[in-house]
């Protein structure tokens, strides 16, 4: 059921007189008691009378301690105890549970979770479906609840389940309201804390051992492709023509079919394939091998659901379908559905695709949604690029600790940068391309005055590595990023907007024109890139003869913005932060990461330790950035990640540059490194720098116009002269009446003149 999460944010928002999560409907007493015409000594009494209702109703004297409304306003001593309620289909259930319960844990309270689970949430009206005695079931016969209540525990949360009194009124049900104030960590601890009961354990190991040996190799596939979905879709799309927002992705990818997206997010024709859908499997589908709960469920565990519970049972199955697919390691599924959003969430991201391709709706709400960063490393590099690698992922393992982090890897030398990767949970996949004596003859062809890359054989193959990175990576995007990049602050798949590239997205080169060019940071669609991996090898070999491409820029980012020219969209400039850059506008963004382009933070010394300068490539950079506002907290970022010692010794060779080094890189780390941060410094950059410079443009402007006035006012004062004349003498009726209207006027001026 998607209705809690398709609906704009802003209409969850709650308004003053709109019911709170956790808190029951409140009622402006004021109005009502003048409403009833009371005066003011009645309406203390009423206000009065209903004080001693809500008391008597908290003790349990006035209702059973089972109302919800009663539960609401229980207090267990001193202790305040969080409650809610949930509502609708699986999804949203287990949405409104996490997040509740997240909410309470952040507030340090006890909280009270709804002791049961509706098995039927189709919502036919814009009303939420609550628990109800014809449509639930207790909590416990489909959920482990002890096994729940241990991990909330170990989490150090207090819980208890309660059940309500059906034949009273309900408090209302927590809705997307509540995930957008909940934790996001929290919550998906919590989420990973639902475990199937033992009977619903016994009925999925029975399907899954239905799958025989093929099991380990099978994918599971969430498919919204019915005659409902595609309404909803079509009214979900509508929505942005009054808000803008982009919902372009509900079906799937354009000019993709259904089979080969799936193909190119790993389906095989040897996978099975364990079907959850709103309908039968499309034809496309009829040579692989498909089970479900409806073909591989024993009679006995059918007829057990169909006894528990009389009516529709939809998301009993929805329960099955979810745990199945759970237990299953590649997952493809459609991310506008809530259903598909979670599993991807509970799997990180790994061998989790979904074929409509770009954002995930619930990432605007739950920023869980992790993009995994990639690099590419050679021992063939220089020796700085291992210094400068760490400090990279030293910076990711400092703002994302948890986000996933893979390097392709070339060479066997260097063991013991092997096992610092492992230290830091870097993810290592060995990579030795066969076309690696083909893109070295590139080199050999190339103008080393074009690109400082081709003199150095290690680095220039570095930069081709890039290009296989669709057959080791198993994610619908990552991110990739060279070794000269450093991030300043976390970021999600949130991060990268709704209408998100279905192909790869760069940011500027130098100039900050909004135009994509620079390849040292790229997010890219995987299964895109699997799509035209071998034509885009087969493009790159045409060219080892000339090593030049339809492109201003050299080498893998040539050939990138030649071959996916179609395919390339803009990345926002906070992705790629150039050191050098000069502040843009007065309200500045704090950069998701700094990419030291072109000089490295060494360089930039040339400024201050004697003797050191900076080559060919890079000289201009370097005096261009000391002018900007940006180097200083740029270099402070990196000198928090950097190994400081290890760094200065390989950038230089004589002892009091190392020092220098040393010293100054030292003083950047410090918190009295004078740097006023991005915003600040930007801000104070317009004020005294770019203010004064538009001041100075506009004067000159106006100096130039005046000038300009005065040189062809005599011309227009003649002008005038021979009108007046022709005017005089002319019989045109019009052109008469004009002179006489305008003789009196001139008769006039010259007698104020005299």
């Amino acid at each position: 059921n998607q209705r809690g999460i398709d609906k704009d944010p802003i209409s969850h928002l709650i308004s003053p007189n709109e019911t709170r999560v956790g808190q029951s409907p409140r009622r402006n007493t004021s109005n009502i008691s003048q409403t009833m015409g009371l005066g003011k000594k009645k309406r203390f009494i009423f206000r009065l009378v209903l004080i001693i209702i809500a008391v008597a109703g908290a003790n349990g004297k006035l209702n059973g301690n089972n109302s919800p409304k009663a539960q609401l306003k229980a207090d267990t001593g001193n202790e305040s105890v969080y409650q809610y309620n949930i509502c609708n289909g699986l999804s949203n259930q287990l949405l409104y549970h996490s997040a509740s319960i997240a909410i309470a844990a952040e507030k340090k309270m006890a909280v009270e979770i709804p002791g049961h689970y509706i098995v039927n949430g189709v919502q036919t009206s814009d009303e939420s479906v609550l628990p109800s005695e014809i449509n639930s079931v207790p909590f416990s016969e489909v959920f482990d609840s002890a096994h729940f209540l241990e991990s909330l525990r170990s989490m150090g949360i207090r819980a208890k389940f309660v059940s309500f009194d059906f034949d009273k009124p309900q408090i209302p049900c927590a809705e997307m309201t509540s995930v957008i104030q909940a934790d996001d960590q929290i919550m998906l601890q919590v989420l990973q804390a639902f475990q199937p009961s033992a009977k619903f354990r016994e009925i999925i190991s029975g399907i899954k051992e239905s799958f025989d040996d093929q099991h380990a190799d099978a994918i599971c596939l969430h498919h919204r492709d019915g005659l409902d979905w595609h309404e909803h879709c079509k009214r979900w799309n509508g929505m942005s023509q009054f808000d803008n927002i982009y919902r372009g992705n509900c079906l799937g990818v354009p000019g993709r079919s259904f089979i080969n997206s799936l193909i190119d997010r790993g389906l095989a024709s040897d996978k099975m394939i364990y079907y959850c859908g709103d309908h039968d499997p499309p034809p496309s589908l009829s040579s692989h091998k498909i089970v479900s709960w409806r073909t591989n469920m024993s009679g006995e565990h059918k007829k057990f659901i169909m006894n528990m519970k009389k009516g529709e049972l939809r998301d009993l199955y929805a329960l099955i379908d979810f745990q199945v697919c759970s237990s299953i390691e590649h997952f493809i599924g459609n991310s506008v559905s809530s259903f598909s959003a979670l599993q991807i969430a509970l799997r990180d991201g790994n061998k989790a695709f979904w074929y409509n391709s770009q954002s995930i709706p619930l990432q605007e709400f739950w920023k869980v949604f992790q993009v995994p960063i990639v690099y590419t490393f050679t021992e063939l590099s220089h020796p700085a690029g291992i210094r400068l690698l760490k400090a990279s992922i030293r910076s990711v393992r400092k703002y994302m600790p948890n986000n996933k982090i893979h390097v392709l890897y070339h060479g066997t030398s260097q063991t013991s940068f092997r096992s610092w990767l492992a230290e830091n949970e870097v993810i290592v996949h060995d990579h030795d391309p066969e076309w690696r004596d083909d893109i070295e003859i590139m080199r050999q062809n190339g103008d080393p005055m074009s690109s400082h890359l081709f003199l150095h054989s290690g680095n220039y193959f570095g930069t081709w590595q890039r290009i296989d990175l669709p057959n080791f990576i198993d994610n619908e995007y990552c991110l990739l990023l060279d070794f000269d990049t450093i991030l300043t602050k976390p970021f999600t798949l949130a991060d990268f907007g709704l209408n998100i590239t279905r192909g790869i997205a760069m940011s500027t080169e130098m100039i900050r024109d909004g135009k994509p060019a620079n390849a040292g940071v790229m997010l890219m669609n995987i299964p895109r890139l699997r799509q035209t991996y071998e034509d885009f090898k087969l493009f790159i070999m045409e060219h080892v003869n000339t090593a030049q491409f339809n492109s201003t820029s050299p080498s893998d980012q040539g050939a990138y913005l030649d071959f996916y020219r179609e395919d390339i969209d803009y990345l926002d400039d906070n992705f790629n932060f150039k050191p050098y850059w000069l502040p843009v506008d007065v309200h500045p963004r704090v950069p998701f990461i700094v990419h030291f382009h072109g000089p490295k933070p060494h360089d930039y010394m040339s400024n201050t330790i004697p003797d050191v300068t900076c080559s060919d490539a890079t000289k201009r950079l370097c005096k261009i950035g000391p002018r900007s506002p940006y180097l200083c907290q740029s270099m402070h970022e990196f000198s928090t990640v950097v190994d400081i010692n290890d760094y200065c010794s390989v950038s230089f060779k004589e002892e009091y540059k190392i020092t220098s080094c040393e010293n100054i890189l030292s003083k950047m780390k410090s918190d009295d490194n004078n740097c006023l941060g991005y915003a600040p410094m930007a801000i104070a950059h317009y004020r005294w720098v770019v203010l004064p410079e538009k001041w100075k443009v506009f004067k000159r402007k106006f100096r130039h116009t005046m000038e300009t006035v005065l040189k062809i006012a005599p011309g227009i004062i003649c002008l005038l002269f021979v009108l007046v004349k022709l005017a005089r003498k002319s019989t045109t009726p019009r052109v008469r009446k004009c002179y006489g209207i305008w003789l009196p006027i001139k008769m006039r001026s010259q007698e104020k003149v005299a």
